[in-house]
């Protein structure tokens, strides 16, 4: 599920070859007349007469497998010893060539043995079907006389239970091959009883056997509870298991203080900045070692124009080159280094296509300082940045909370290189935090201001997938208990072909012009349970002779095609065909762009209006109780070095730039087809709307202003109901944006007449209901969907989350529902009285009337049952409706049942 394109290719190798080998195994072992299998180290020859009568067919362990070594970070005695053990049991080891740091002879290897993918051959190795293993996989093939799974071994980072042997205590049934299961996936493994081969215990409690067991013989091991699991699946990480150990984890503690700051990270060191201000540092003496990867032998470099650094540098640069036993080059067909700043010219082009090594100064400096090869895509900021950022990216403004350090430089880095604007304080115009952890003073302001509370995952996904990713995914705003995610920052590596369909793909030439930096991003699946109006991608056009030719992103308020709740459709046709024309606009965007920048943009030639005639009589009064003064960086960390650097040029430019005046409206916009093919001017209508103290945006949390033709059943209206906007028809707009003010909210409602007769409802009673309930109509209340329901589990977590509740996903695994007994009397008589048709002890399942769900179903009534609640399983359409009307509602037809199942 989070296993990279280059984990999964080298599963199917591994797969295949493990089928090879298991033959190989059942062969020997069936050739055996003796009851004493031959030990390892008399494997392969005879020392007996009873051997020599009788002589062993089978072939050694290794048999014309071909293994080669990554010396790197292994001592010199053990590479000695691995191949003393290859060649014992039948193996070849081809000597690895630390002079050049290639492997001699590729194509032959069977196996290559490195604790790290971070070699030169690494992916040639990979498009070769060859298995990349842990020198552990050496041992572990010895002991147990057979050839092991090597999938089990990879030392790449995506398989981040590599190096984890689970056995799991007395947990439930479900629960036990769940996550057995996924930690196989992940390339882990499982053992049934304990060993000193296993490195974590799941359990609940010591009280387990097992845990006393592990206590009593001190073995190596971690005893976790099973969350910890569940944290790292879903962040796609491997997290420190501190806060999850037993007998007292942190996350059960609710005194357990502050999240503590991480320790130094690998994953950043010397790739914190894209164009180091220091001169690179000598090579250190003791990496002056034959076994490490020479850097620059018999390499030819090429400085790239873009790079801009003076004759002293260069001659710096290439003293040291040159000492390293490389040239320097003018001539990128002789290079077999490129160092650039950008992803564009033609010597980058050719450069990548060639498939020579291409970084930045910063990676440069990274193997002057250590003298070592490394991958210049493995850190992130060590590979040329794109020169207009992400698509999309451009429009955000970002800040960060709980990084310090090393860290929070990285972090600031990554956010300029994707194009978007940092900002050191966190404001409420801000439309993205990422964050650490959620304890923290900018993270409680983001809640009230509707803000997008990230983890780092989202922004380095993106950077290295050269696209924005959509916030639905819930690996990028979950954030496990007691724990710092800047433990797990930069594990994320450029992704090759998303930088090669991108920025040179092999049917583009060389000679291009600034527009055609920007290239095509084929869009990939929504993946399954993500609202479709979240999914945002980014197609473009691919011209005659097969050229990509780049569209115009959508703002990230973007308003097109959205979910589709069950019984509902629609067509992208007319919206891919319209965006195939985009490209034409693109100059025009351009130029828009550069006038927004202007001090007061481009309405209003240099300020804003003094006064805006609308109606502020119906201004939301729930409106954050904070103001829009910064919430400053206190207690989020130190002054970094460029703060420090900052003078008073850079100061008084920021002090220069135009502030926008406050917000007065916050919109939700759906179902409108205004913008649906015409990206470019939804950015300048939104931007004028912006001008008149309308902010237009897709939170539903503090939405007072709701436009629609009529009431809709898309994932935006419903959730915006439980803030209680005021209904507008899409006239409203058009008014404000050809007259340059806000007309009264009253002159153009929306007609809600056909949705009030078909229900029964009074849609001015809802918003009423909605202003009294303040998203606490399902307070209190846990409420299951299963994942394949219509419309997208994503799509119901959001309304229920709108209406303070909490929806858990049910897969019939054994669970505990976070409320049982709804405490009505709690709640204010304004709130209660709008759930005079709950019965306080109902436990819903949101499912669906098709065969595949009904096997959930029985489960999920014992569950109710062991909790003492009655179970209800209902289709969408319950939900919809009481959301839609703001007060719980119940009929008959919303029950399913097993008798009624299509």
């Amino acid at each position: 599920m989070f296993v990279r394109s280059r984990a999964t290719r080298q599963g199917r190798r591994a797969a295949s070859s493990l089928q090879v080998q298991s033959r190989l195994a059942r062969l020997k072992l069936s050739s055996h007349h003796s009851d004493i299998q031959p030990t390892p180290q008399h494997c392969g020859r005879t020392s007996t007469m009873e051997d020599t009568a009788m002589p062993d067919s089978s072939p050694p362990l290794f048999h014309e497998l071909k293994f080669s070594i990554i010396p790197t970070s292994l001592e010199q005695d053990y590479v000695q010893e691995l191949t003393q053990n290859i060649e014992s049991r039948g193996g070849n080891v081809i000597p690895f060539d630390a002079s050049k740091g290639r492997m001699n002879h590729l194509a032959e290897v069977t196996y290559i043995i490195s604790t790290t993918t971070d070699f030169p051959d690494y992916y040639d190795a990979l498009e070769l079907l060859i298995n990349v293993v842990k020198p552990k996989f050496i041992d572990d093939c010895l002991a147990a006389n057979k050839v092991k799974n090597p999938r089990s071994y990879s030392p790449d980072t995506a398989l981040f239970m590599s190096d984890v042997v689970v056995c799991v205590a007395d947990l439930p049934e479900g629960d036990q091959d769940a996550i057995v299961g996924g930690v196989l996936a992940m390339g882990g493994q499982h053992a049934q009883g304990l060993s000193k081969a296993v490195t974590h215990l799941f359990a609940l409690s010591m009280d387990d056997q097992r845990c006393r067991l592990a206590v009593d013989k001190r073995l190596a091991l971690k005893i976790v509870l099973p969350h910890w699991f569940d944290d790292c699946l879903k962040v796609g990480r491997r997290l420190n298991e501190r806060p999850y150990t037993l007998p007292d984890p942190e996350i059960l503690n609710i005194n357990a203080g502050t999240i503590r700051a991480p320790t130094l990270n690998a994953n950043i060191v010397d790739a914190i900045n894209p164009e180091p201000t220091n001169d690179p540092a000598t090579p250190f003496a003791h990496l002056e070692d034959p076994r490490a990867i020479k850097a620059f032998s018999n390499k030819q470099v090429k400085i790239g124009e873009d790079l801009n650094i003076n004759d002293r540098l260069r001659g710096i640069i290439t003293d040291v080159i040159e000492a390293g036993g490389g040239l320097m080059t003018e001539d990128i067909d002789e290079a077999d280094i490129y160092i650039c700043n950008y992803r564009d010219g033609e010597d980058y082009i050719k450069a990548s296509q060639k498939k020579i090594d291409v970084g930045n100064l910063s990676w440069l400096y990274y193997l002057i300082t250590h003298n070592q090869w490394t991958n210049p895509m493995r850190r992130m900021l060590h590979y040329p940045r794109p020169r207009h950022g992400i698509p999309g990216f451009e429009n955000f403004r970002i800040s960060i909370s709980s990084y310090t350090g090393e860290a929070r430089v990285f972090i600031e880095n990554l956010i300029k290189a994707s194009g978007a604007e940092f900002t050191k304080t966190f404001r409420q115009d801000n439309t993205h935090l990422v964050a650490a952890h959620k304890n923290s003073e900018k993270c409680d302001a983001a809640a009230d201001w509707g803000v997008n509370v990230v983890n780092h995952l989202w922004i380095e996904e993106s950077y290295a997938r050269c696209k924005m990713l959509p916030l639905t995914d819930t690996r990028y705003t979950h954030f496990p208990p007691r724990t710092n995610m800047g433990e797990v920052l930069g594990s994320t590596e450029i992704d090759r072909d998303a930088v090669e369909r991108m920025f040179f793909p092999k049917n583009r030439k060389p000679q291009i012009t600034k527009r055609d930096l920007q290239t095509e991003d084929q869009p990939e699946d929504t993946p399954e349970g993500v609202p479709a109006s979240s999914a945002i991608t980014k197609p473009g056009r691919r011209t005659k002779s097969g050229g990509a030719v780049a569209t115009p992103v959508a703002n990230r308020h973007s308003l097109g095609k959205e979910n589709e709740t069950p019984g509902t459709s629609g067509s992208r046709g007319a919206k891919d065909r319209a965006l195939s024309k985009l490209h034409e606009s693109a100059p025009d965007i351009a130029k828009f762009e550069k006038e927004m920048k202007r001090k007061g943009g481009v309405i209003h030639g240099g300020r804003r209006p003094k006064e805006v005639n609308h109606d502020r009589k119906d201004r939301d009064s729930g409106a954050s109780k904070r103001s829009i003064d910064e919430v400053e960086d206190a207690g989020d960390g130190t002054t970094t070095e460029e703060d420090e650097a900052t003078g008073p040029a850079q100061k008084g430019k920021k002090a220069r730039k135009e502030r926008l005046g406050p917000i007065d409206y916050r919109m939700t916009v759906t179902k409108d087809p205004r913008w649906m093919e015409h990206p470019e001017k939804q950015s300048k209508d939104m931007a004028r709307m912006r001008e008149l103290g309308v902010f237009i945006g897709d939170s539903h949390k503090n939405c007072n202003l709701l436009v629609a033709p009529r009431v809709v059943r898309t994932v935006k209206f419903v959730a915006a109901m439980a803030s209680g906007p005021t209904l507008l028809s899409p006239e409203y707009l058009d008014h404000a944006l050809k007259h340059g003010k806000l007309p009264p909210l009253d002159k153009y409602p929306m007609d809600t007449s056909e949705y009030e007769k078909e229900n029964n409802i009074n849609m001015a009673d809802a918003i009423a209901r909605a202003k009294q309930n303040k998203h606490r109509l399902l307070k209190d209340w846990t409420i299951f969907c299963t994942k394949n329901v219509s419309g997208g589990y994503d799509t119901f977590q959001t309304i229920i989350a709108a209406n303070g509740g909490t929806c858990q996903a049910w897969t019939g695994r054994t669970t505990k529902p976070t409320a049982t007994r709804r405490k009505i009397e709690a709640l204010p008589d304004e709130v209660s009285q709008n759930l005079l048709e709950d019965e306080g002890d109902v436990l819903y399942l949101i499912s669906e009337n098709k065969r595949s769900e009904v096997g959930l179903w029985e489960k999920f009534r014992k569950l109710a049952e062991e909790h003492e609640m009655t179970p209800r399983i209902v289709t969408t359409e319950w939900l919809l409706s009481t959301a839609i009307a703001q007060k719980m509602m119940w009929k008959k037809e919303y029950e399913l049942t097993e008798e009624n199942v299509k």
